[in-house]
């Protein structure tokens, strides 16, 4: 063992290399004289991915603490003990350990202090499951340690689980291993962050992030990608790979560059950020496998329309604009439950009186479309990346649709002959960014970013090739250019996209708050799995795809306890995701004799949920824009009215709802309006859990 000695106010101390059960060859301070596997453990040089996975007993028994109130572990995940009671069963490593109130919250504050699983004494040993009831050595004559003393005080003031799941370096492990300044994310702070990175591998146990090498002035791109509606997912996918293109080390190819337009008043944040971090940020991709990061520089341009109408059409319509992609939702194409153009939303009938000062995407394209015309400009290409099926057939419905209500016919002729608008399929799981995840940035990469993406290492970029006026080589990094991408966007709309909703409405109501948590809970697992198995009939063969693999991958993903993406984000717009991803197969199945016995409990449940509280009565925060149209309906199935929260079993089944809902043809389907009415009575008497554990 190589040994290293520190002396610092009159205390002797020893780095090794331990070798601690689960704990193998971590940087471990010990005691001077104890042996390797005896020291109490205070650091360890791995990133907070390699750290989570040695802490999971002491994580499983804080999660029980915190969901049922008990101190300690319970006989096993997702038992509910009594309020506050500190159980003494003995359990197997991953559902926590068994402890007393006093040592849970002995392990609770030197997991604070060292960032590892409770802690050990100087001679005892570290064990798969064990919280010690041994207090560490005080560390004050050391560094300044400000601890909470126990779980419960820390509870009291609001400590954030999240934020020490993704980063559970205590401030002791951060001044012991070395602190660098931290640097605000902009274009002039490039090379000082760039000598942080090159320390960040020795001082902070990971790589540092890859860091944009081209040229970014925007008078410097010849050819130009306007991107309506700049989020998460479009910064960590299609951004990413216009981003690893242009910093490929031989790419001798067109310059591209992207510039963000943002339509609505919420994009002001966003603008802001663009603004005060020149376009750049960082993506952070986490996993089992361990974290990566990039900062991203692709984004070289940011137009806010709400301050200026007339310049984002213009930024469309100039020459360098060759490609307008978007990712605005199911809700930005203004289209309604028979995918035609609703003229009534307030957006489109804005547009329609004042086509030359346009709110909406589609009357932003038009006007730039029109000028594109007049100035005898090539049109450029509508490139869809929202997680619809058909989504450039969508897009081309929604222009023409608009053009039509507009009644400029030369103009709808023009951009029938000269528009293409290419179907695509996308795919990388990407949580909204909080604050943790900021913090996370700032103290494993030192960089100082206001709005960082973080993202699964899974991304996955199906188009068809059909651009009229160029388009980058995103081949070269991985996307793939197909004749028909039907086939993979349906087995991505039917698992992926319908797994998540089938996910986020029952597990909610069971009580969980996470996906991966969910996951964990055996009775969802097989629930997710026998969904799949329900739907895999409708999705056609895919070419070089193993169906089964690909479905063990799905849970792999959802499974992912890195990314920490919540059930109520999944659960956002069900009126809209439940149309694309479930109705069409639910309908194939009936008509083919197949079961449909689960997608009928999926809207059983979503029918639940939209009641807008949970099973202990908490209200529920929901996002749907026909929420108003849908909650009402929900309430009257379940004899609620007045406020009350007495749930009751239906006894008719709810056609006008699946009518209003999926449309007329799905609530002719007996099959389908029986199930329902079967499963609506069973969660209306039954706890979800148990409903699952049924299916």
């Amino acid at each position: 063992t190589n040994v290293v000695c520190v002396r610092s106010a009159g205390l002797a101390l020893t780095f090794a290399q331990a070798s601690c059960s689960r704990l193998v060859s971590d940087s471990c301070l010990m005691a001077e004289g104890s042996e390797p596997g005896k020291a109490w453990l205070v650091g360890s040089k791995d990133d907070a991915v390699l750290l989570k996975r040695r802490a999971d007993e002491f994580r499983a028994g804080y999660k029980n603490w915190r969901q049922f109130g008990v101190k300690g572990a319970t006989a096993g995940a997702g038992t509910k003990g009594a309020k506050g009671e500190v159980t003494s069963i003995t359990v197997t490593p991953g559902e926590g350990a068994a402890v007393g109130e006093e040592g849970f919250r002995d392990g609770y504050k030197n997991w604070r202090r060292g960032g590892h699983a409770g802690a050990v004494s100087k001679s005892t040993g570290i064990r798969p499951g064990d919280i010690t009831r041994h207090r560490q050595p005080s560390f004050s004559s050391l560094v300044d340690l400000t601890t909470q003393d126990d779980a419960a005080a820390a509870a009291s003031k609001g400590e954030n689980w999240l934020k020490f799941f993704l980063d559970p370096h205590s401030e002791f492990h951060r001044r012991m291993g070395g602190q660098f300044e931290s640097v605000a994310l902009r274009a002039e702070n490039l090379p000082r962050i760039a000598v942080n990175q090159q320390q960040a591998p020795e001082r902070r146990g990971q790589p540092g992030s890859r860091l944009p090498v081209y040229a970014r002035n925007p008078q410097s791109f010849g050819h130009m990608i306007c991107h309506i509606g700049v989020g998460g997912f479009h910064r960590s996918h299609q951004a990413m790979y216009l981003d690893q293109l242009m910093g490929g080390k031989h790419y001798t190819g067109q310059r591209w560059g992207l510039v963000g337009i943002g339509l609505m008043e919420w994009d002001l944040k966003m603008r802001d950020v663009m603004v005060q971090q020149d376009c750049l940020y960082t993506l952070l991709t986490r996993s089992t496998k361990g974290s990566t990061s990039r900062v991203i520089g692709s984004i070289v341009k940011f137009v806010y329309a709400p301050d200026d109408r007339r310049a984002a059409v213009e930024q469309l319509a100039h020459p360098t604009t060759r490609i307008v992609s978007l990712t605005i939702t199911e809700k930005g194409y203004c289209l309604d439950v028979n995918n035609k153009l609703d003229v009534t939303n307030r957006l489109i009938a804005h547009d329609l009186q004042e086509p030359d000062a346009p709110f909406s995407a589609v009357g932003t394209m038009a006007a730039a479309l029109k000028l594109r015309r007049l100035r005898g400009l090539k049109a450029f290409t509508v490139l869809s990346c929202d997680n619809l099926p058909g989504n450039g057939t969508l897009s081309r419905r929604m222009l023409m649709g608009f053009l039509e209500a507009l009644g400029d016919v030369a103009l709808l002729e023009w951009c029938r002959a000269n528009v293409s608008f290419p179907n695509t399929m996308v795919d990388r799981i990407t949580p909204v960014t909080k604050d943790e995840h900021r913090e996370l940035v700032k103290e494993t990469l030192a960089i100082e970013d206001a709005w960082p993406v973080v993202a699964e290492d899974f991304t996955q970029w199906v188009v068809e090739d059909t651009f009229v006026n160029g388009r980058p080589q995103w081949d070269l990094v991985g996307a793939l250019f197909v004749p028909d991408v039907h086939p993979y966007e349906m087995m991505k709309l039917r698992l992926l996209n319908a797994g998540h909703s089938a996910l986020s409405y029952p597990a909610y109501l069971a009580g969980f708050r996470f996906v991966d948590a969910a996951m964990g809970n055996d009775f969802i697992l097989q629930f997710i799995r026998n969904y799949f198995k329900e739907v895999t009939a409708t999705v056609p063969k895919v070419p070089g795809v193993d169906m089964d693999a690909y479905k063990e991958t799905l849970v792999q993903r959802f499974s992912n306890p890195y990314i920490k993406d919540t059930l109520l984000r999944l659960a956002e717009d069900g009126s809209m995701k439940l149309v694309t991803t479930m109705r069409d197969a639910a309908l194939e199945n009936v008509k083919a004799g197949e079961p449909v016995g689960l997608f009928c409990f999926v809207v059983a449940s979503w029918i639940r949920f939209l009641v807008g509280f949970d099973e202990n009565g908490e209200s529920i925060t929901i996002k749907d824009p026909r929420l108003d149209e849908l909650q009402p309906m929900a309430r009257a199935i379940f004899g609620l009215s007045n406020g009350t929260r007495a749930v009751t079993p239906p006894t008719e089944p709810p056609i006008a709802f699946i009518k209003t809902a999926f449309g007329a043809e799905l609530a002719a389907q007996p099959p389908v309006t029986e199930g329902v009415l079967n499963m609506l009575r069973t969660v209306a008497t039954t706890p979800m859990i148990d409903v699952l554990r049924s299916l």
